[in-house]
């Protein structure tokens, strides 16, 4: 069983964390008072007071959490507490006093006492000792993972008791249910749960790196298939192999850290992964052509078309084809690629808006202070960040195990490590190294007394040097050539060959998409500035009229790589597509997304035609006011799942409503057109009838009053819970 962990005892540890999700989880009782604190009102004050006010309070994590909870109520403190202390749990490389310490500091706030004999049961050293290494990123984005856990307590208090129970009784489903909790695959708190909920199934593998080295070891999977793989399916695969080992030694006591399988996978100097049998001939690569599919598109319409909704399978279409076509009916497992997508970093999203700048969308300066002394650095955007990225990626016909196994080895040892790693470059310039996740790892040169110098070693970086022998387009090239130089002398990387390999010799490297929400809402001319000409297919890097710019803040080198692929929406209705900056219109291709009523045939709604009703609706606001101005059918989908009056309620009394007052500028006459009004004879069926009668006017005003302008209307909320009324918009007939 999985729970087996070698000299730690992890029983109390189990059975506390099971006390946790009955008391808490499934009751909404505190684990340290008699208050009920784990409960939806108390969360959502919690996801206020710290998801949604990240920048309050000053200092460390700690210190900011009082200054982001000073104004909660004692039972949201209390709720704080206990999800720490759940976060707590496994974690062996922090102390059971530091732990213990924290724990205590945070309550404290809430002015409550901690129950005598349940800190003897929750917070004594046996509780708190650990089962496994987090990792320095776990202590360092200690924040992301209360963000996380807050989500799941958010979602799990949606679902009532007995849905909660059935969960935790299914180690599968329960793992399939966090794939809808944002963060899900990179969040080592997930590993940490599902070991604690289901410890017969889920090995206390806590870091991403173990992870995938026992799998590219001991389980015959490539890195291309891992990079694929969702984290659900990377927990059956370790279970399956765990299965293996334990019929071959006859003995369910086996631990991954634990001999005999602790040498099978986990080597301090990795060489090549000689299981992991990759083809290397017998195959052929077919560079993708600039017209297989379009470097730049918009997607623009009306809204609620489903523009920002159908960027994923663009996105898919684009990077894994093969995957969409498989499984274009479900849309659940399309939306967890996608997600997977982006947190491997092949897919970025922004939005624009008219504070959105060049400093935030391809570089600027960053301040930053220590002491008294203020200091500037150079900061990368969202675009120039992913174009570093795309231009280092490199397709499977080029072999980099060697690379990938030694910034494995890398990323485990600067996790595991107490202290960071000390490296040199070239000249002999001293500087420390730690991993923060993903792409990067944080630069912390001698020369510098600053605690945080801001410089990073972009592992896209690192790789590019490796394969291509050039220091051209590479940020912070002394530390990334001294990067290299520490793989080869302490890791037995070899170099890639004599010669450098030109980017021209290789081939079909991988697709990277930026999708650039709401597109049009943004300064085009000052958000690309000088950047605007290398998006054209013909001015890419390798391109027979490839160009390249000087950056004005790094004065680095820029180009835009081929394997860039932007995906940008507008809504026509903020901006006409006649209003588009004509040099992004000349360089992207725009496809048209209208409204499509067919869409919501099927659904019955107390007798009312809604396809017939929104293709009705769209027309009166094309006489009236123009195409780009429709309404998508996108308002009316969660009717599909909820088809009741009181749903078509809300969506008309909510968006309908006051999107059409936004079009026709409070001119309610006409808004009472484009829904029939004017042809209903029942005034009782109208959304919206004028305030007041004409005896009314004369009351209030006298016999010499003359109307000017529009007269005063009110919605009817009586019609908007009436059927005949929404059956009046398309069925009316002018009397």
């Amino acid at each position: 069983m999985a729970r087996f962990c070698g000299e730690m005892n992890s029983a109390h540890l189990i059975a506390n964390a099971k006390e946790f999700q009955q008391r808490c989880l499934l009751q909404g009782k505190s684990l340290f008072t008699d208050k009920v604190v784990w409960t939806s009102e108390y969360c959502a004050e919690l996801i206020h007071c710290f998801i949604d006010n990240p920048d309050a309070g000053n200092g460390d994590f700690f210190e900011k959490l009082e200054g982001q909870l000073a104004s909660a109520s004692a039972e949201v403190k209390v709720l704080a507490t206990e999800m720490l202390w759940f976060m707590f749990l496994c974690p062996s490389n922090t102390g059971p006093a530091s732990k213990r310490q924290s724990i205590e500091r945070v309550f404290s706030w809430s002015g409550f006492q901690i129950d005598p004999q349940r800190s003897a049961q929750y917070l004594s050293d046996d509780a708190l000792t650990g089962v496994g290494s987090a990792g320095t990123a776990y202590n360092t984005g200690r924040w992301r993972e209360l963000v996380y856990c807050i989500r799941i307590t958010e979602a799990l208090l949606k679902l009532n008791q007995q849905q909660r129970s059935e969960l935790f009784n299914d180690h599968q489903r329960f793992a399939e249910w966090l794939e809808s909790i944002p963060e899900n695959e990179n969040r080592q708190l997930r590993h940490m749960l599902l070991f604690l909920f289901f410890p017969d199934f889920n090995e206390r593998i806590f870091g991403k790196t173990d992870r995938r080295s026992i799998l590219l070891h001991l389980g015959h999977v490539g890195t291309k298939q891992y990079s694929s793989m969702l984290a659900s399916e990377i927990d059956a695969r370790l279970l399956a192999l765990r299965k293996q080992f334990e019929a071959e030694y006859g003995t369910a006591d086996l631990d991954y850290y634990v001999e005999p399988l602790k040498t099978k996978w986990k080597k301090a100097v990795p060489s090549t992964i000689d299981v992991v049998e990759e083809p290397k001939q017998g195959y052929t690569v077919t560079k993708q052509g600039q017209n297989f599919k379009s470097l730049n598109k918009i997607l623009y319409g009306p809204p609620g078309t489903g523009k920002t909704f159908n960027t994923i399978d663009e996105a898919l279409a684009i990077i894994d084809p093969g995957y969409l076509a498989e499984h274009s009916d479900n849309r659940c497992l399309l939306k967890a690629r996608f997600d997977k997508l982006v947190a491997s970093h092949r897919i970025s999203f922004v939005t624009f808006h008219q504070s959105f700048s060049y400093e935030d969308f391809v570089e600027g300066l960053k301040a930053s202070s220590e002491g008294s002394a203020l200091s500037y650095s150079v900061a990368p955007g969202v675009f120039k960040t992913i174009c570093e990225r795309a231009s280092s990626s490199y397709s499977d016909a080029i072999s980099v195990d060697d690379f990938e196994a030694a910034i494995l080895a890398l990323q485990q040892a600067s996790e595991e490590a107490d202290e960071r790693i000390q490296m040199e470059t070239v000249r002999g310039k001293k500087f420390e190294i730690e991993y923060s996740g993903g792409l990067t790892f944080r630069v912390f040169p001698h020369a510098t007394e600053s605690t945080d110098p801001k410089y990073v070693a972009s592992i896209a970086n690192v790789k590019k040097l490796y394969l291509t022998g050039s220091k051209q387009e590479i940020y912070n090239t002394s530390y990334v050539e001294g990067f290299l130089l520490y793989l080869k002398k302490h890791f037995g990387l070899k170099a890639y060959s004599d010669d450098a390999v030109t980017r021209e010799q290789i081939a079909n490297p991988e697709p990277y998409v930026l999708i650039i929400d709401e597109i049009n809402r943004g300064n085009i001319s000052n958000i690309f500035g000088e950047l605007i000409t290398l998006l054209e297919p013909t001015k890419r890097a390798g391109a027979k009229e490839s160009l390249s710019v000087k950056l004005p803040y790094s004065k680095e080198p820029f180009t835009v790589p081929s394997n860039l692929y932007i995906i940008g929406t507008m809504n026509t209705a903020d901006k006409s597509l006649a209003q588009v900056d004509i040099a992004l219109r000349r360089r992207f291709e725009f496809k048209e997304m209208m409204p499509q009523p067919e869409l919501l045939a099927g659904i019955d709604v107390e007798g009312i035609d809604i396809t017939n009703m929104l293709r009705t609706i769209n027309q009166r606001i094309e006489l009236l006011y123009d195409r780009e101005h429709t309404i998508g059918h996108s308002f009316f989908m969660p009717l599909k799942h909820e088809p009741k009056i009181e749903r078509l309620s809300r969506i008309f009394e909510l968006e309908i409503l006051p999107l059409l007052e936004e079009y026709f500028f409070e001119d309610w006459e006409r808004v009472g057109q484009v829904l029939g009004d004017h042809l209903k004879t029942d005034a009782t069926l109208r959304f919206v009838n004028e305030k007041y009668s004409d005896a009314t006017v004369l009351k209030l005003m006298g016999n010499d009053w003359q109307a000017n302008g529009v007269r005063p209307f009110q919605r009817n909320i009586a019609a908007l819970m009436t059927p005949e009324a929404y059956i009046g918009i398309y069925d009316s007939v002018e009397s």
